[in-house]
Formats: structure tokens, C-alpha cells, sequence
């Protein structure tokens, strides 16, 4: 689908491609795409998101993440699908937190960064991994795996479309679209630094 307005999609795609790559050959997630995972760190990965997810979801005013992307009650559920007590996150989940938190004021837009990379990143992976994850954990419905149901594959090319078109439309001058451009690269970091240490902490 062609973009209109500031062209920020396809800056952001061309600028974090690489770092895309690289996040999915870090750590946890490149165990799950192995099919290596265990469950522990499986686990621990579910609960590094849903902070992740509970602060963007929790962000003054709430007008970035529509309602339709939020996922923090759907990784609390999957927790809950997998027992046990949530695992301590990892100390670059807490700096990524931390981030979240601390884009406000005349940094703000800078948070559209993490929706693109995360949610987009959801909605282009979420229901090959929610397959994958099934298949791994032996799971039966949805039980385990809300975190990666957005609808039918109509919703979902829906929700991509409609983000995109809504991060083409921001009203960014040049300063500030290079600011969300680097607080995208920022971010890739910061998912690798994430996925590596889940691997390395005990299960």
C-alpha cells in the first residue's frame, strides 16, 4: 500500500531493517524461531512484554496505543495460561521502561517510535509465532497465546494499514521525524540488549 504525508513508514523500515534482522537472531527470540526455546525463558520473554506493554499502555493521557494494539491483559492471561509465579524482568526491560516513561514534554512524539516497533512487529509476526508457540507448548486454543490474536487476517492487514497510515500523517517537522527515526534504532538496541539477557538469566 502505497504511504502518503511525511513518509515516515518507509524512513523507519529502511532505517531499522538491519536492526530488525538482528533482534530476531538475539537471545530468547532467536531460540523461539529455532524451535530451541524452553519454557522458563519462553516465560520470562511473556513477562519483559508485558511491561513493556503496561507502560506504553499506561502513558498520560493514553493517545498513542489505540485500544485495538494494547496487550497487556492479553500477556497477563497467557501468563496465567502457563502457571507459576512471573519471572523478575530483565534489568534492560526496566532502562526500556524507564525510556518509555521519560518521553514527554517536547520528546513525546519520540514514543510513536515504539509503537511502530513493537506493535507493527506484532501484527507482521504475531500469528506465525502464535502457530509456532502452540506447536511448541502444546497448547490447545487460545490458552497461552491471546498475546498474538488481533482477529483474521483482514483485522490485522487492517491494523497495519491504519498505523501506517496514521504515522504518515503526523504532523512532525524534519527535527522531530528524525528523532522518532533514531528513537527506532534506539529501540532495535535495546530488544537485542532485552532478548540477550533473558537467555543468560536462570529459568
Amino acid at each position: 500500500m502505497e504511504q502518503q504525508g511525511n513518509g515516515l513508514p518507509q524512513r523507519l523500515k529502511a532505517a531499522t531493517r538491519e536492526l530488525h534482522a538482528r533482534a530476531e537472531r538475539s537471545g530468547v527470540m532467536a531460540d523461539l524461531l529455532s524451535r530451541t526455546v524452553e519454557r522458563g525463558a519462553y516465560v520470562a520473554l511473556l513477562a519483559n512484554l508485558r511491561a513493556i506493554y503496561g507502560a506504553m499502555e499506561s502513558l498520560p493521557g493514553g493517545l498513542l496505543l489505540p485500544a485495538a494494539l494494547a496487550r497487556s491483559a492479553a500477556l497477563a492471561a497467557d501468563l496465567r495460561a502457563f502457571g507459576g509465579t512471573a519471572p523478575a524482568v530483565a534489568p534492560a526491560t526496566l532502562d526500556y521502561v524507564q525510556r518509555l516513561r521519560s518521553l514527554h514534554g517536547a520528546d513525546a512524539h519520540r514514543l510513536w517510535a515504539h509503537v511502530y516497533v513493537r506493535c507493527l512487529g506484532d501484527l507482521h509476526g504475531g500469528q506465525i509465532l502464535g502457530r509456532l508457540v502452540r506447536e511448541l507448548f502444546g497448547l490447545d486454543g487460545a490458552d497461552g497465546t491471546r498475546f498474538y490474536d488481533f482477529g483474521d487476517d483482514d483485522r490485522v492487514r487492517g491494523l497495519r494499514d491504519a498505523l501506517r497510515l496514521q504515522l504518515a500523517a503526523l504532523p512532525l517537522d524534519p527535527a522531530q521525524a528524525d528523532g522518532v527515526v533514531a528513537e527506532a534504532v534506539w529501540a532495535f538496541e535495546a530488544h537485542c540488549r532485552i532478548f540477550e539477557q533473558i537467555r543468560r538469566s536462570p529459568a
